[in-house]
């Protein structure tokens, strides 16, 4: 039940029975082949139809399954979807003004999939890689799913008016990621040779201060201690449970959630003054990965306050939140106590565990730590993150240059 069109290619579905040969081929001999539905019935089974054609002598082939509308299959889609691709591989042929190769290695591949590749081959955990998908699908694939990585590539106009313009009300964040997620595909493309070059460097955001200072919630000491040890909730009657020393390293270290999960004791260097952050645990627990856009094998060094080593010195080697059965404790475990602990604790609406790593930086710049330091303790890469998230908190700068000019002044005055 093939069918030729332009001898580019026939289109057929393996499971078709008239193409059974137990007298001569060797799967069907051994009854492993994908010959199963009756001939009659193959329009409507549930395999997808199969294009096979031929590049430079080599046999190649895609499927192409029925699609799903308004809940229902429709029957023949998946054909007709073959078809239709067949039917580019005969112009193309035929064109003279491209070499006839796969369209799958090439810029003719989907850009849908070439984004989904890319996000899911991130360096990140997979509560980073939901973040990035999540603003993918919502945002960039309704305006670039069905287009081809080639037409994405050259499409300048297109991802600015996206980026400036469609994302304008959302925060620098999530266009920052959606960018990265558009650049970054084109860019692996043409690293695998799948596309000459793209037209999408140098496209700036501005700025547009949207990101959420929501999380700016500084409790006192005695509610900190609180959600680390836990306690009793008077509303609830009930004993709650604390986070633990994950929440003493991520107010005293400045680290993510993820980062001090993955904290063992022989990651203290220079008599417990440093502590060197190289990975981080996976959500499950089994498991450490690199830091958030990082490679294996890059960390950073960040200073550790003599209080923290005062809890963790006498500590035995190895992991300091060890799991149950796990390597690590699970993040979501972690953040369930976290924020329970918080709740019962009486701190005000907002506050989450990267309210710590707010307030690590807010200590370190109100008692004159550079900003470009404190960039690098927190593992941002780009120090305009740092300026965007934390610039609010730095003192003023006339005031600064007026106190510096004025004690310069009486110095030199009474010289």
């Amino acid at each position: 039940m093939a069918l030729a069109v332009n001898r580019t290619g026939v289109i057929f579905k393996k499971c078709d029975l008239s193409n059974h040969r137990p007298e001569t081929v060797k799967q069907c001999v051994s009854g492993t082949c994908q010959h199963t539905c009756p001939s009659d019935a193959v329009e409507k089974c549930k395999h997808a139809w199969t294009l096979r054609y031929w590049v430079n002598g080599k046999q190649l082939e895609k499927s192409f399954k029925d699609e799903i509308r308004n809940g229902r299959v429709s029957y023949g889609s998946g054909r007709k979807l073959a078809q239709d691709f067949q039917l580019k591989l005969t112009v193309d042929k035929r064109s003279g003004d491209i070499t006839f190769v796969s369209h799958g290695r090439t810029g003719r591949q989907n850009f849908a999939e070439a984004a989904e590749a890319f996000i899911s081959r991130l360096p990140i955990g997979d509560n980073s890689k939901h973040q990035y998908r999540s603003v993918y699908r919502k945002h960039v694939e309704p305006m670039f799913g069905d287009m081809t990585l080639a037409q994405v590539a050259n499409d300048r106009d297109g991802v600015m008016d996206l980026l400036a313009v469609s994302m304008k009300h959302l925060s620098n964040t999530a266009r920052q990621q959606a960018r990265y997620v558009i650049v970054g595909a084109v860019d692996e493309a043409v690293k695998a040779g799948k596309l000459s070059r793209h037209r999408l460097d140098g496209i700036e955001l501005a700025d547009t201060r949207r990101y959420s200072r929501k999380s700016f919630v500084f409790p006192t000491y005695e509610q900190v201690t609180f959600v680390a040890d836990g306690g009793y909730n008077p509303d609830s009657k009930r004993a709650v449970s604390g986070a633990g020393l994950c929440v003493w390293l991520m107010r005293g270290c400045g680290l993510r959630i993820e980062e001090a999960l993955a904290v063992g004791k022989d990651d203290f260097i220079e008599d417990g003054t440093v502590l060197r952050v190289a990975w981080q645990a996976s959500g499950d627990g089994k498991t450490r990965e690199p830091l958030k856009h990082r490679k294996p094998g890059e960390y950073r060094d960040v200073p550790v306050p003599s209080w923290l080593w005062e809890m963790v010195g006498d500590m035995p080697d190895g992991a300091l939140i060890p799991g149950n059965g796990k390597l690590f404790q699970r993040y979501g475990t972690i953040y369930f106590r976290f924020m329970r602990a918080a709740e019962a604790a009486g701190i005000d609406d907002g506050f989450t565990p990267h309210s710590l790593r707010h307030a690590f930086a807010s200590a370190m710049l109100a008692r004159g730590v550079q900003i470009t330091e404190l960039a690098h303790f927190l593992g941002h890469r780009d120090i305009n993150v740092t300026h965007q998230v934390y610039g609010h908190l730095l003192p003023s700068a006339a005031k600064r240059a007026v106190a510096a000019l004025d004690a310069e002044f009486a110095e030199w005055s009474k010289s």
